[in-house]
């Protein structure tokens, strides 16, 4: 374990901007962002003013004082003493901040967690029933200026992970035939990437083949691949916790005029959205110029918002515009990691294709972090 003090002022100024005691840690990305390392269930709480609280099953104590040392640690047997520890730490809080600079509370003092998909709903659910005295809020405006711009450390395990993909899919190049299954494949592609260093993915292996190829999102089953599919095949492994993001289409066999222009067209807007992504643009904007490409091809109908997002501890941050439209209008700033190609071009009952890789925003454009062939026929 590692803790990382300077993050955590930092977090701590911006609580006590937003009126937060203190932000409730309870994802592996929060989590590893401040203490360098990830847990299955880390709990800890990151008050407005002193020193974290970590909570710990009880037979790690140990382990977890050791790295520590003077750190406090609130130490739990079962689900209840855990819940316990919560609540009374936070009423504490309340009386540390109550009358503090800063602190005058117009209500309920605000407690910070991350609301996205690691954060289960019922937990959610129950920690505002054990804490009545907080407003339990989103821990955005204290997490995201602090994750939206990555270090030089960050950036490089962002950059490993994105060479694992580039392993796993050139393992698919070497499978891809007709008569092959996506399971078939994905069970190949994982020993690559997990051999050459993933922990895992981030999100499920997406191969899909013919009209599957039109999802927005995809999967992996026995169906098998046949002559003239086209396949589209998204890979998102994760190193040190960070995640990386590569998808490639594929044609078996030789395109069909309609195959070749979507692909010609996606190529377009990669170009374009690449040479765009610069500090001060917004996500909106590049989707405009996608827009723009879309139409020139005769391909607006089938135009869909959310060609770029962000990434780094999390498959999808901020900017997120796919799932939090409001992102669409925050600015891109330099030394972001961020994706080009996130959405799908897809002729309905037809079939659809992605590229997406993942770049470094730099005052002159997207700086790509790993280049990977946009090869696409597979013979």
């Amino acid at each position: 374990m590692k803790i990382n003090s300077e993050r955590i002022k930092k977090a701590q100024s911006l609580m006590r901007e937003q009126g937060m005691i203190g932000i409730m840690i309870m994802t592996r990305d929060d989590y590893q962002y401040f203490f360098g390392e990830t847990r299955v269930q880390p709990r800890a709480i990151i008050p407005a003013i002193g020193e974290p609280v970590f909570i710990c099953f009880k037979a790690e104590e140990e382990e977890i004082r050791s790295a520590l040392s003077d750190k406090e640690v609130k130490v739990f047997g079962h689900v209840g003493e855990q819940m316990s520890s919560v609540t009374k730490t936070f009423k504490s809080l309340i009386e540390t901040t109550s009358g503090a600079p800063g602190f005058a509370f117009d209500g309920k003092p605000k407690v910070g967690m991350q609301m996205w998909f690691q954060t289960p709903a019922f937990l959610v659910d129950l920690f505002r029933k054990l804490n009545p005295q907080v407003e339990l809020v989103p821990s955005d405006p204290v997490m995201d200026p602090l994750r939206m711009v990555k270090d030089q450390e960050e950036i490089e395990n962002i950059r490993q992970a994105q060479k694992i993909a580039a392993l796993g899919m050139d393992r698919l190049k070497e499978m891809l035939e007709p008569g092959r299954s996506g399971h078939e494949l994905a069970t190949e592609i994982t020993y690559r990437m997990m051999t050459a260093g993933a922990s895992g993915t981030s999100t499920p292996i997406h191969i899909n083949s013919g009209i599957r190829s039109c999802w927005i999102h995809g999967k992996v089953d026995h169906e098998v691949i046949n002559e003239g599919d086209l396949v589209v095949v998204d890979l998102t492994p994760k190193y040190q916790g960070y995640c990386g993001n590569l998808a490639r289409t594929f044609v078996v066999g030789k395109p069909e005029a309609k195959q070749q222009k979507l692909i010609d067209t996606y190529f377009e807007i990669i170009s374009a959205t690449r040479e765009a992504l610069k500090p001060g643009v917004t996500v909106g904007r590049l989707d405009r110029i996608t827009r723009g490409i879309c139409i020139e091809n005769g391909f607006e109908e089938y135009h869909l918002s959310g060609i770029s997002h962000g990434i780094g501890l999390r498959f999808e941050e901020t900017p997120a515009s796919t799932i939090l439209p409001h992102h669409k209008n925050v600015k891109i700033k330099e030394n972001m990691v961020m994706t080009i190609g996130h959405t799908i071009l897809a002729i309905p009952g037809y079939g659809g294709v992605r590229f997406e890789d993942v770049y470094l925003v730099t005052p002159d454009g997207g700086e790509i972090l790993v280049d990977y062939s946009f090869e696409y026929n597979i013979k």
